[in-house]
């Protein structure tokens, strides 16, 4: 391995670790909805037996 290949690999590594090889910005909000469905209907709920 030659000297170029080390600075090409420790450029790169840089490039990468600094956050330059995402493809798009994700803001980083999380958003749950609720969405009802047969699973989680209140009619097909179970009542616990005393």
């Amino acid at each position: 391995m030659n000297n170029k290949e080390v600075y090409a690999a420790i450029a790169m590594a840089l490039h990468e670790h600094l956050g330059n090889n995402v493809h798009d910005v994700e803001p980083g909000i999380i958003t749950i909805a609720q969405h009802p469905t047969q699973w989680n209907g209140y009619a097909q709920t179970m009542t616990a037996h005393p």
